[in-house]
């Protein structure tokens, strides 16, 4: 009975010992802080200036301001862990959206207009690296 009793307590902590770690739900986005820059035509003619703060669950809220917008409009998006940055100003019909990728405290993409059908560039960086 013993030997019994020993067998099963040595399988249990041998599957206690292997049982696998949770994830680290508390994962920061690597892009943390201040982001500032600008966006272009595709002629490289700047249309305007944009800031942002990035938080640690990868939330992107900003201001986007051009000559059209000199009191600023409302830059709101993600950027995933990996750096692929998506925001717009607006939404549908009338809106501006911002795609990119950041790496490190660099980012660049590509921006277009629903509301015009104009596009062009957009460049960054992060202050607080």
């Amino acid at each position: 009975m013993k030997k019994l009793l020993y067998t099963l307590l040595a399988v249990s902590l041998i599957f206690s010992a292997c049982k696998k770690e949770e994830e680290d739900d508390t994962a920061s986005s690597p892009f943390i802080g201040y982001w500032s820059g600008y966006y272009y035509q595709q002629d490289s003619t700047n249309v305007g200036a944009w800031n942002a703060d990035i938080s640690s669950s990868g939330e992107i809220n900003g201001t986007a301001i051009s000559s059209a917008a000199p009191e600023g409009v409302d830059l709101i998006g993600t950027v995933s862990n990996s750096g692929i940055f998506d925001a717009a100003i607006g939404t549908g019909t009338y809106g501006v959206a911002f795609e990119g990728q950041l790496n490190g405290n660099y980012g660049s993409g590509e921006w277009s207009s629903s509301t015009d059908g104009s596009s062009g560039f957009w460049e960054g960086y992060n202050y607080n690296q």
